[in-house]
């Protein structure tokens, strides 16, 4: 029986690599795209790596997930919630597969720490991961490192795009190193499907944007994609989201300070950052003196937390410096708002007051800064939706919303990151019974159920997305029969994840927003 693959490449989209491809500087992507069936995959808002990703693996919007971003405040409690593995309760595409007999493994799936048990393994994902147990079946992880000196996270983690050339390097040899474990637990294991991740190819984007580094990054990718293209699978190439180049910065919570809707106090992180003590600053001395990949797996992330990034202020310090009694609006990164206030007409007369002055909000290059803004509602269906901010806007491509509170102005030219995401990511199928051609746009949500019927499973009826037929050729078998359907597993409940200690709650990694 033919294994089916899927290639997640964080952050990819058809407009940045195009030039590559026609240039020939990624041979095996153009084979693939030629020979394939190829599109848009629309992400849910916000076009973020969480929760997309999940949105992707079990079929559903984020409100029936429950998770929205990195962060959720809670402003009843007035706190941040930081997800992670155990947020995430809907059943996934290789538990619909287990139930159907069919062998499964996952390898660097964001969120997916602690690691839970399916059948064959799981391998957890960055960046909300440790370098500790971080494989199920446990006995896994020493296999990989002493096999392909395997990790999860770089020694040194990318902050910046200065003098960061050691970074680069090691994020590259990530890459490789997860597309070779891929390949020979592949060819080692009976295994009918297996889904990996690339997850620091965005980071490269995010910090270079369309630079020699993150081609660089494309070119190893499709070197050591040569293997699948060329072996007997099903393949699919699948992102998370798109990515395109920034030319504003929008500090969100610095414009609801302009407009009233937000009030702060000045506190010790705050006079930090004032000084310029930062994160980033603080990081590269370490990294100077050659002690990072000592001092960084021993310090509590809670501590660095405690320092303000190069942009400002963030997470549970950001919400130090908030005068709640003074609030009605909060914002965290990449196009979200939570509204204060408990009465429901007050809640709907200030989503609608600032709807209407976000509206009016300019980018440096004379643009809005917002392309769409929506009610949660608007967005959202099931039974988590109370959970999601009050007003989700659509950044307009080349517009990266800062969660930060701390700097002077509400619009500026970027500085570090050159890249941002953007809902139009990539799809693309290739192998059996799939025909050359542009399907056009699907959204995220479609891939899953296509995985499924492909390989003549049925669909759970409770998922958003639907088989993507028109990627099949006519004459083939997937084109022929109808879609099966089926009822949902139960949820995957926390109970049957493992525990989480206090330093992996805080744990985000250094990449410029919330990681």
């Amino acid at each position: 029986m033919t294994q089916t693959v899927v290639i997640g490449l964080d952050g990819a989209n058809w407009p940045l690599i195009e030039p590559w491809i026609d240039e020939g500087h990624l041979p095996n992507l153009a084979r693939l795209r030629e020979e394939g069936a190829h599109g848009v995959s629309r992400s849910r808002l916000p076009p973020v790596t969480c929760p997309n990703w999940k949105c992707y693996a079990s079929g559903k919007n984020p409100g029936k997930l429950g998770v929205y971003w990195w962060e959720r405040i809670d402003t009843d409690d007035r706190s941040i919630e930081l997800p992670n593995s155990r947020s995430f309760t809907s059943p996934e595409i290789w538990d619909y597969l287990n139930d159907a007999d069919r062998s499964a493994g996952v390898i660097n799936l964001p969120m997916s720490y602690p690691p839970r048990e399916i059948d064959e393994f799981m391998i957890a994902g960055g960046p909300r991961s440790r370098e500790v147990d971080y494989t199920d079946p446990p006995e896994l992880q020493a296999d990989l490192e002493d096999r392909f000196d395997y990790r999860v996270h770089p020694e040194n983690v990318l902050t910046s795009n200065k003098d960061a050339d050691a970074a680069v390097e090691m994020a590259h040899q990530l890459l490789r190193t997860r597309l070779r474990t891929a390949r020979d637990l592949l060819g080692e294991r009976d295994i009918d499907f297996l889904h990996v991740t690339l997850f620091h190819l965005n980071v490269l984007q995010h910090y270079f944007w369309d630079g020699p580094e993150t081609r660089r990054a494309w070119e190893i990718i499709d070197e050591e994609l040569e293997p699948f293209v060329k072996g007997d699978y099903d393949l699919v190439i699948m992102s998370d989201h798109g990515c395109t180049e920034i030319d504003t910065v929008f500090y969100i919570n610095r414009w609801l300070e302009e407009e009233g809707y937000l009030s702060t106090e000045t506190t010790l992180a705050s006079r930090f950052h004032d000084v310029g003590i930062t994160q980033e600053r603080i990081a590269g001395i370490v990294r100077s003196v050659g002690l990072e990949k000592y001092i960084r797996p021993v310090v509590p992330r809670q501590i660095i937390e405690r320092f303000p990034t190069d942009e400002g202020v963030v997470r549970e310090e950001k919400l130090d410096m908030v005068d709640w009694e003074k609030t009605t609006a909060i914002g965290s990164g990449q196009g979200l708002i939570y509204v204060v206030a408990d009465d429901e007409s007050e809640r709907a007369a200030i989503r609608e007051s600032l709807r209407s002055d976000l509206a009016g909000v300019i980018g440096t290059n004379g643009e809005p800064v917002a392309r769409e803004i929506h009610n949660r509602e608007d967005l959202y269906d099931g039974d988590q939706v109370e959970k999601a901010p009050d007003i989700v806007f659509d950044q307009r491509p080349g517009v990266h919303t800062s969660e930060a509170i701390g700097p002077d102005e509400v619009v500026s030219t970027p500085d570090d990151w050159r890249g941002e995401n953007v809902p139009e990511g990539l799809v693309l199928f290739h192998g059996d019974g799939i025909q050359p051609t542009d399907i056009g746009e699907i959204r995220i949500t479609d891939i899953a159920p296509t995985v499924l019927h492909w390989m003549d499973e049925p669909v759970p009826d409770d998922v958003d997305g639907e088989p993507a037929t028109g990627a099949f050729a006519p004459d083939s078998d997937p084109a022929q029969r109808a879609v099966k359907w089926r009822s949902p597993l139960p949820d995957q409940g926390a109970d049957q994840r493992a525990d989480l200690d206090e330093d992996v709650q805080d744990r985000l990694e250094d990449i410029g927003y919330l990681e």
